[in-house]
This record gives structure tokens, sequence and C-alpha cells, in this order.
């Protein structure tokens, strides 16, 4: 994955060059293969490996840099300036194969200029190798690369009674994905539909039916969580693999969803106008309890060298972290939680190799 230097120091104030940052990151084991200068400045291209799907993103890579210079994360609070029209007024989500989809989050936008990108946002997917499609499109594809989340935007006018239906694919239902091809569907797979057809290919890619275009308005942005394995099947199957795809397959967060769209409308309101309306439409049939790990009173306390200090018998205190430590304010809570994560993306790929 390519790291863009100045994107990566707008979560975390880190003063290292980034010839040194290579260095360190490699060190802690994200290998850092090369260096280079583009016109969004320095690009690191670093290897990820299949267990750490957080890294995936800038916001995760701030995450990395700030444990090792023991730095704080800037969290990311999107503003959003909301109608009063509220967004589950206009469309609806409905998910009936929530074994394939255990999240699914919808923002709706109206009256949105399509235009083409700034040259800034332009310049930085450049630099990580992406083309420039139109300013919605653009921020679809940048929010993934810095949250690690994949999107999809919907022109929501071209959506049969303006709803989602999350379901597997029919027998002999075919798709013409954004590339142009046709593609034949199996009862395996999972699509995004509206009420009569299908309009993408679940966590894979979308479609050309509703894809936005110059003359769209109304946007629907959808931020989800798709099974792994399912994913990584249907790709092979398809012979399709996207960036969206190599995400998925390795274990996204599904408590990034919400934050996505949240992000994605507050740029595409800033870069092409139109009103955000109120709230998400958010179905979350996956939602599972926040994992617990248990801390030693020694291994909590750490002293100013970031040592463990002597460990109490008897004594431990209990603790909630997230999966991949949104907003952890601790080194300890950090490392703890990307332990965590580790150990799902294992499971994850244990699951894997047995299939």
């Amino acid at each position: 994955m390519k790291i863009v230097y100045n994107w990566l120091k707008e979560f975390v104030d880190a003063t290292a060059p980034p010839a040194e940052l290579r260095s360190r990151l490699s060190l802690a084991g994200v290998a850092v293969d090369s260096v280079e200068e583009s016109a969004a400045g320095p690009v690191l291209d670093a290897e990820i490996t299949a267990n750490r799907p957080d890294c995936l993103g800038h916001y995760g890579m701030a995450r990395e840099v700030a444990a090792i210079y023991r730095l704080p994360v800037k969290a990311l609070q999107p503003k959003l300036k909301e109608a009063a029209i509220k967004a589950s007024d206009a469309t609806r989500v409905e998910i009936e194969a929530p074994e394939l989809c255990g999240r699914y989050t919808a923002r709706i936008m109206r009256g949105v200029k399509i235009q083409p990108s700034p040259d800034w946002l332009r310049q930085r997917l450049e630099a990580i190798g992406q083309n420039s499609i139109n300013n919605v499109v653009d921020v679809t594809n940048y929010v993934m690369f810095e949250l690690g989340q994949p999107m999809h935007a919907f022109d929501l006018d071209k959506l049969s009674e303006r709803r989602i239906v999350v379901r597997r694919a029919r027998a002999g239902e075919k798709i013409r994905t954004l590339d142009g091809v046709e593609r034949a569907l199996t009862k395996d797979m999972c699509v995004i539909a509206d009420a009569s057809r299908a309009l993408a290919i679940a966590g894979v890619m979308g479609g050309s039916e509703s894809e936005i275009g110059f003359a769209s308005r109304n946007v629907l942005l959808e931020s989800a969580w798709f099974d792994p394995i399912t994913v990584r099947r249907t790709s092979k199957a398809l012979g399709l693999r996207t960036e969206a795809s190599y995400r998925f397959e390795r274990g996204a967060d599904p408590e990034m969803a919400e934050l996505a769209t949240r992000r994605a409308a507050e740029l595409i309101q800033q870069l092409g106008g139109g009103e955000i309306l109120s709230g998400v439409v958010d179905v979350y049939p996956g939602r599972a309890p926040a994992p617990s790990i248990e801390l030693s009173q020694g291994t909590a306390a750490r002293d100013g060298r970031g040592r463990a200090g002597p460990r109490h018998r008897g004594n431990s205190r209990r603790a909630r972290f997230s999966s991949f430590a949104h907003g952890c304010a601790s080194r300890d809570s950090r490392l703890a939680a990307r332990r965590l994560a580790m150990h799902a993306t294992f499971v994850a790929a244990r699951r894997l190799a047995r299939d």
C-alpha cells in the first residue's frame, strides 16, 4: 500500500522525515520498500501483511506511527451540515442475507454538483495509483484509502423504489460492472440490489446502471461490512480483484462503516455542495459485543521507558477495547487492541486456509 507522507501527518504529529519513518516502520513489522516523490509529496510504499487489515488506510498507519513514537492520534470527527429531512424518509435498506452482510449503512445527499476533483484530491489519488473520475467517486476512493473502509456511491434516482436490498444473487442473474464487463452470478454471491435488479457485487465492484455521472444530482453513499470468505470466493470465481475486495476479504472493521459515510458526506459537501439528509440508515444484524481482555496490574503499569512494571498477584483489572483501537488514548490500550485484531484475522485466515 502506498502512503502519502503529508496525508499521514494529518492524523499524527510525527516530525520524523520520510526516510527515518521508513526505517522505524520496517523495524516495527511494517516493511516499507521505498520512498518516492510525487506531486502530493513523499510516498512510502509499504507491504501490508494479510493479518494487518487495520493498516490498509492512512488512519491505521497513523496509529502505527503514533505507537512507535508515543504520540496521540488525532481523532477524525467529521462535521456535517444536515437538512431537517431524515435519510430514513428518502430510502430504506433491507438485508435478506445477514450471514453475508453484517452491517449496511446508507447516507443520502441531494442536489450535489458532479464535477472534476480539485488538484489536491486528484494528486493524492494519483500518488497512490488511482485515476480521478469525478468529485463524488474520488471521495469514496479517498475515504477508502484514508480509513481502510471500502465505499460505493449510487445515483439515487436510478434506484427502483429508491431502496436497497442486500441479498443472494438469483439463478441466471447477470450484471454489467463498472469495467464494462457483463458477469454471470451464482446464488453463492452477495449483491446489492434495488426493488427489481442487482446493482453491485457486494464487496467487489459496482454496476454501470447506477453509477455516478455528471448528470447525477442525488447520491446514496454506501458503507458496509461483508463476509470475508464470501467476498474472496466471489472475487476468485469472477476473476475480479479490486481494492475493495482486497480489504473486505482480509476483514474490514464493521465499526468503521458509519464513520466512513460521515467523512465522505463531509468531503462531498465541501467539493460539490448539496444537502445531507439528517441521520443515517444503519442496519446492523451482525452487531457483536465489544471484546474484553484481562490485564494484570503489572502489565498495565509502565515505567517512564515503556517497560512493564512489577506484576501484582490477585490484583487485576478489566478493560474493553474496540477491535482496532479507535481513539485509544494510551499506548498500552493500542497495543492490546492490536493483538486482539491480529488474533481475529489469524482465526479468519485459518478458516480461509481450510476452504
